[in-house]
């Protein structure tokens, strides 16, 4: 029997997390956020499709949000310390309902974003605390 995966309102998410990711509501809203399911066999395509993903008018997307339902923070850690030496041009965060962190997403998932645009916009709005997820950076 496989597992129904948890229906989230990703729009309603991007709306409460204005206060400390505020490009995020208006990028979804675009169509500059992709969601795609965690797949062990199909992943790696996609991140490394992700630094020349771009829409029908070739506007660049933000970020691709990968949901792994049932995986858990050490393994998302894990995960965003190994993409991160393998793509240096990309930001890879995560987000886990078990951080408790009050911003955090409602199911776990890999966060891939390109870091140069990341790096200015936490210049231009001065955010050098937290990062998207709500999680202190280190």
């Amino acid at each position: 029997m496989v597992a129904k995966r948890k229906e989230v309102n990703w729009l309603e998410y991007y709306k409460s997390i204005a206060n400390v990711c505020p490009w995020s509501y208006k990028s979804f809203i675009m169509g500059k956020i992709i969601t795609i399911p965690y797949n062990d066999n199909t992943f790696m395509t996609f991140a490394s499709a992700f630094r020349s993903c771009k829409d029908m008018h070739g506007v660049e997307t933000d970020c691709f949000v990968y949901t792994c339902e049932g995986k858990g923070v050490r393994w998302l850690e894990s995960m965003v310390d190994e993409m991160n030496g393998e793509y240096p041009d990309a930001e890879w965060l995560y987000s886990s309902p078990e951080d408790n962190s009050g911003n955090a997403t409602p199911i776990p998932v890999l966060i891939q974003q390109h870091r140069a645009k990341l790096e200015y916009l936490r210049d231009k709005i001065g955010y050098e605390d937290q990062d998207c997820t709500g999680s202190e950076n280190e």
